[in-house]
């Protein structure tokens, strides 16, 4: 089957990524979504670490941090200028190159441009839902490992409690208050092509993979009026209250914001 480029921007741009106002759920997530990769990967010094994906670079300066050849691979043209820009800013950071460096290459998921079993691990965070062929993404990624190898893919789960409850919230609040929002949080942007929730991401690597891990992280993000609230709590109290929510997301991953899951490539 031929790959649907339609699908794919090769421009695309990180604008509106982020809320403008930044409560204290959204750092969080993004804080707590890096060290649990991290954590997940642990880079051996001298492993190749791919980032598919990699936006801006961020997550590809941090594993090249721990002594790794960390590479980072995205489609846009745009991306690839400020990963280019971010990564040689930040190289003082770097420690001195004894097997680890960083490198960034212009590619697809779908079409991984290296040979099979190069790489001893990949990451994929945030990412995945953009790609335009699911079932070619994940039979590269797997080919692209070496045996024992691991990839580590976070995604948006669509079907959290926090989704569940705007599902239910926000009708009658459009209803109450006359205001019709454009998106809401629960309601993926125009730029995925999937929806991720537990069934359906241990579907979508199930040929490709073995589960190793599955792990929910964070609760009520973006759930109707918790950021705001949160903002209201002395700093010091909103972080105790979204650390026991994330440990109610680990017992219980198909009600949490986001998925994580440790794979490795079947024979």
């Amino acid at each position: 089957m031929e790959l649907r480029h339609d699908l794919i921007d090769l421009e695309w741009g990180d604008e509106g990524v982020v809320p403008e106002t930044i409560h204290p759920d959204t750092m969080f997530i993004f804080r707590r979504m890096a060290q649990v990769i991290l954590e997940m990967v642990a880079p051996r010094h001298g492993e190749v670490v791919l980032d598919v994906g990699c936006g801006r670079g961020v997550d590809v300066l941090e594993l090249a941090k721990r002594g790794v050849l960390a590479i980072g691979l995205d489609p846009s043209s745009r991306m690839m200028v400020g990963a280019r820009e971010f990564l040689d800013g930040n190289r003082r950071y770097l420690p001195p190159a004894d097997g680890c460096d960083v490198a960034l290459v212009r590619g697809l998921g779908e079409a991984l441009p290296f040979r099979p079993g190069s790489l001893d691990k990949l990451i994929c965070k945030g990412a995945l839902d953009h790609f335009a062929d699911m079932e070619r993404t994940m039979s590269d990624m797997a080919r692209s490992l070496r045996p024992g190898g691991a990839a580590i893919i976070a995604v948006a789960n669509f079907n959290s409690l926090s989704c569940r409850l705007g599902r239910r919230w926000h009708p009658i609040a459009d209803r109450i208050y006359r205001v019709k929002t454009e998106r809401h949080p629960w309601q993926p942007p125009a730029d995925h092509n999937y929806e991720f929730d537990c069934p359906v991401l241990r579907r979508t690597v199930a040929r490709d993979f073995r589960v190793e891990r599955l792990q929910g992280m964070s609760l009520l993000w973006t759930a109707p009026y918790w950021g705001k609230t949160l903002s209201l709590m002395p700093k010091w109290m909103s972080a105790a209250v979204l650390a026991i929510l994330d440990r109610g997301a680990r017992l219980f991953p198909s009600l949490s914001d986001v998925l994580i899951i440790k794979l490795t490539p079947r024979g």
